[in-house]
């Protein structure tokens, strides 16, 4: 996570359990900024994304990622009916959140549009991680490398594929597992929440 990003993680006002699409609702915009900090992170390396449909591509994949580890947590924590709700909550929030972005950016896409296309790509890849395990201590290695393949084959002009393949491996994926880990247990209330700080405001 980038230095001095401050993202909610905890709910300050009760500890009144959230249902699932509050909890998708929050951590919707800690996956958007997450996947920000991940492709400022690429772009500050030997990656050359510019704003653009190649930009859109990676983002998406990133974005896709953040929802597929955030989907297997809650398999991990929650029953059946709150992850399918939450799942398919967060999926359209991100989605919106693209679409929004992309429609000032690109302008409008064909075909529904980047959320419903970006919900298109979540359902094709949830099918394909589905083949990998994750463990309570967080994805197997095939998952990550599949990640990592996917990622590089939407960088654009990727020269040294190998090294970005090993950069989204072991740097990018694990910081995104990282991020929706913490985010995840704090919202579930699952950690102790960090001291309020005197004046700060309240949720």
């Amino acid at each position: 996570m980038r230095p001095g990003m401050r993202l909610k993680t905890h709910w300050f006002r009760d500890a009144t359990p959230r249902d699932p699409a509050q909890v998708a609702n929050a951590l919707a915009a800690i996956v958007w900024r997450s996947a920000d900090v991940r492709l400022r992170n690429l772009r500050k390396g030997r990656f050359e994304i510019e704003a653009g449909p190649g930009y859109l591509q990676v983002l998406v994949e990133l974005l896709v990622f953040l929802c597929v580890v955030a989907d297997r947590i809650a398999l991990r924590y929650q029953p059946a009916p709150w992850r399918e709700t939450f799942t398919s909550a967060l999926v359209r929030r991100v989605g919106g959140l693209l679409q929004d972005s992309f429609d000032d950016l690109l302008g409008p896409a064909p075909g529904g549009g980047y959320g419903k296309r970006f919900v298109d790509r979540f359902n094709l890849r949830v099918a394909e991680y589905g083949e990998f395990d994750y463990h309570p201590h967080g994805p197997e290695f095939a998952l990550l490398r599949y990640f990592g393949e996917l990622l590089t084959q939407a960088m654009p002009e990727a020269e040294d594929r190998r090294w970005s393949l090993d950069q989204a491996m072991t740097v990018e994926g694990p910081e995104c597992v990282d991020v929706v880990e913490k985010s995840m247990r704090g919202l579930l209330g699952l950690e102790p929440r960090p001291q309020r700080v005197r004046g700060e405001a309240g949720e």
